[in-house]
């Protein structure tokens, strides 16, 4: 009988073993991922300025902190970085950026890597405005189109 013990004893801890090591990876993981430099800012609104300018040059995709589409722009105080939040919602609000438009921008200036970077929350470009980010300086969700097919997800992790 006591065989029998020490045999169902160790696969237990065999068992428990291959349980816990995947854990113990994850773990790993997330250390490694809370090590990568973030930015530490919250948006304020009270803190919201207006930046008014001309562009002169617009980026869709920019890989500089943060990355996604940024504008420069030329204001009576000198070229400010402005990151426009996420670029299928100006697609969608059919407004877009380029050399010499004529801009009015809310939001707020934080530091990027040591830079200065102004995060757009509403873009007005003549007579259309679009918002790119919320109160808490989230860029908003491109919306779905009208005639989009909803998706049926069957099976996997959900």
């Amino acid at each position: 009988m006591r065989p029998n013990i020490k045999l169902h004893l160790s696969g237990m801890l065999t068992a428990a073993a291959l349980f816990t090591a995947p854990l113990a990876g994850a773990q790993q993981k997330a250390n490694a991922i809370s090590s990568v430099p973030q930015a530490n800012f919250a948006y304020d609104v009270t803190k919201e300025s207006v930046v008014q300018g001309t562009v002169i040059s617009y980026t869709a995709a920019s890989d500089v902190a943060p990355i996604g589409p940024h504008a420069k722009i030329q204001t009576s105080s000198g070229v400010v970085d402005v990151h426009l939040g996420n670029p299928e919602a100006m697609k969608q609000n059919d407004i877009f950026l380029a050399a010499g438009d004529s801009v009015s921008i809310v939001g707020e200036n934080e530091n990027f890597g040591g830079a200065p970077v102004f995060l757009a929350r509403v873009l007005h470009k003549g007579n259309q405005t679009v918002t790119l980010r919320n109160l808490k300086g989230i860029p908003v969700n491109a919306k779905a189109p009208a005639n989009a097919k909803p998706r049926n997800i069957v099976g996997g992790a959900q």
